[in-house]
């Protein structure tokens, strides 16, 4: 009897339990009612608790509160207002413990908004609404999985996160994967989605692989990651820029020290923010060459051959190692601050790490002008790029690694850079010279001297020659001559020939080796149309007669082929066709018999000379107002 009453009270046990179970499965889901609520009072931003307590109720999965917060927020605007709502749904309650449960349902909610803009395809990119809404998606995502641990955003949490970012990216590939070509405003908010994504996803020994797999990373986008877990992102497409800009991260590692992402955008990229350290964005609106004009090597010095964005690139990365360095070396601030500041050493650290042979003839040449500070910001640079050297050792002693060609191609080595006690470079070899640095008591640059000698205006190679008027110019081997016009021209050491023209048909010419040649320069092109001109010989009216291959400078940059009979008219002998916009562009023709062959970068043009082209030199010429500087000058006969 007792066991029959013990086995009965059993039964009721099990049976409560099971209706225990069954109503705790009946409330396991939103009802339709609730899911309005949520779906209404997220649209309208109102009672954010209300909505909190609905999505963070324990007996939901996080499966259903993804849902419904998915649902609430696919035709819902991430506007200012609701982005503000969101944030205080995930941060504004007093107690953290929904708030994992909140934070990935916030997100969901935010990718299912990104989804039904980016289903609009391409057209998303051209309206700045939706490019605007996709940043403050993004953005918020990414504060949320960048949150301080005492918010409680807890690693699962993040790892659903990056989960459902991942799944973000596989859907709508073809706009947000970083190697698909794409306008800055996107490329700037995808850029933030990326950046989320490695931010949230989970940290171990494969954390970088599985973020480059999540993006679809390829090429130098994928190896930049991987191997220095640095996210470079840009406006998509070829990663020619990402390649190029990697030896100078490499050589960088103070800029790369606390950096997450380098975001090669418009301005709106400096409002990006990481988890994990800084974002280096870099203006990339100018593809243009640096102009003298602009040139932080001055007039002192013709500047090398790259265009402003990579200019500001290396800036950029420069200055962020020139901080780094300083807040390491109290002493070495010290001297930056009496030498006029940071700005002038940062600077100064940029250039060297584009072209150091061409920074110390800069910086010799103003000193000979009575401008010592230049040679204070090499000294204070040197030092500060020293800091993340290696340890000095072997005949070389301390090497700090510069930019230029290199023998490798991996730049140059500034080899035996001796420091005084603050810091900042009294000595370094470079190739086969010895530069030193002599201050006074005081800190206050005295002198500059190469191999023990004080420096002259000789010893600085890239020096302009300074354009001028004349019949002829001379000069490394080479013999031009007034061919038309009033061309003001030089021939400097390199050899580089330029011409800057005034008028229409200002043009200088060298001898031809015969009538059937190949002749090819590497030509920079700046302020309007110039270029080579082929079978040149003198004609009227100020005119000259040839076939011209004109650079048209621009975005995108275009060449042409023109005729011109002598008396001063010029007729197209090709169609015109547009070519990569470069600072410096190839240009390789090809004469034989009445065949011209012209090939400007990648692209071809063709023509066939009528009658009366059978003879003439190679010129170089240059429309008013523009200029054209030719290296690499080669003219050889068929």
């Amino acid at each position: 009897m007792s066991e029959n009453r013990a086995y009965g009270k059993i039964l009721v046990g099990v049976a409560a339990a099971a209706l225990c179970c069954s109503g705790s499965e009946a409330r396991a889901s939103l009802a339709p009612s609730e899911l309005e609520q949520v779906r209404h009072e997220v649209a309208t931003v109102q009672n954010v608790a209300h909505v909190r307590a609905l999505i963070a109720r324990p007996d939901l999965t996080s499966e259903e509160t993804a849902v419904a917060m998915a649902s609430a927020m696919s035709s819902t605007p991430v506007d200012e207002a609701h982005a503000a709502y969101l944030h205080e749904l995930v941060f504004g309650s007093a107690s953290a413990a929904p708030r994992p449960i909140v934070a990935v349902a916030v997100v969901h909610g935010l990718l299912a908004r990104a989804n039904t803009l980016l289903d609009r395809g391409p057209d998303v990119a051209r309206t700045r609404s939706a490019v605007d809404e996709l940043g403050r998606a993004y953005a918020l995502i990414e504060e949320i999985v960048s949150a301080d641990p005492k918010d409680n955003i807890t690693d699962t949490a993040r790892a659903d996160c990056a989960t459902a970012l991942a799944e973000h990216f596989a859907r709508n590939g073809t706009l947000l994967h970083p190697g698909e070509a794409a306008p800055l405003p996107l490329a700037n908010a995808r850029a933030q989605a990326a950046i989320a994504l490695l931010d949230a996803t989970p940290d171990s020994p494969e954390r970088r692989v599985d973020a480059a797999n999540a993006l679809a990373l390829l090429g130098a986008r994928r190896a930049a990651l991987i191997e220095l877990g640095l996210l470079v992102l840009d406006s998509g497409g070829s990663d020619a820029r990402v390649a190029a800009v990697r030896p100078m991260i490499e050589r960088l590692p103070g800029a790369r020290d606390g950096a997450e992402a380098i975001v090669v955008g418009d301005a709106d990229a400096s409002k990006l923010r990481a988890r994990g350290g800084a974002v280096i964005a870099i203006d990339a609106s100018s593809p243009q060459a640096v102009a003298r004009g602009r040139s932080p090597w001055g007039s002192e010095v013709a500047p090398p051959s790259m265009d402003e964005a990579t200019l500001s690139l290396v800036h950029d990365l420069a200055s962020a190692a020139v901080r780094r360095a300083l807040a390491l070396r109290p002493q070495l601030r010290a001297a930056v601050e009496q030498d006029g500041g940071e700005a002038g050493v940062a600077n100064m650290a940029a250039m060297l790490e584009v072209d150091p042979e061409r920074t110390l003839d800069a910086a010799a040449a103003r000193l000979l002008a009575g401008k010592g500070e230049s040679v204070a910001w090499l000294s204070d640079a040197l030092g500060a790029l020293a800091v993340f050297s290696a340890p000095a050792k072997g005949a070389d002693g301390l090497t700090v690694n510069l930019g230029g060609a290199g023998a490798a191609g991996g730049g140059k080595r500034a080899t035996r850079v001796s420091l005084d006690a603050s810091g900042a470079a009294t000595a370094l070899r470079i190739d086969t010279h010895t530069w030193r640095i002599a201050r006074d008591g005081k800190g206050a640059v005295t002198g500059l001297s190469r191999d023990s000698a004080p420096v002259t205006a000789k010893m600085v190679p890239n020096a302009p020659v300074a354009p001028h008027e004349a019949t002829s110019w001379t000069g490394e081997g080479l013999v031009f001559a007034r061919l038309a016009g009033s061309p003001r021209a030089s021939v400097a050491p390199g050899p580089h020939v330029s011409v800057y023209g005034s008028g229409l048909y200002d043009a200088i010419a060298s001898p031809a080796p015969a009538d059937d040649v190949v002749a090819e320069a590497d030509l920079r092109v700046q302020g309007g149309p110039a270029g080579m001109v082929v079978r040149a010989v003198p004609g009227s009216s100020r005119a000259f007669k040839g076939l011209s291959v004109m650079v048209i400078p621009g975005t995108p940059s275009r060449a042409a082929l023109l005729l011109g009979d002598g008396a001063g008219t010029e007729t197209a002998a090709a169609p015109v066709v547009d070519i990569a916009s470069t600072p410096q562009q190839h240009v390789r023709i090809t004469v034989k018999g009445q065949t011209v062959q012209a090939k400007v970068g990648s692209a071809t043009l063709e023509a066939s000379l009528p009658p009366g082209f059978e003879h003439g030199d190679v010129a170089l010429r240059a429309y008013p107002g523009a200029s054209v500087e030719a290296t690499g000058w080669k003219v050889k006969k068929q």
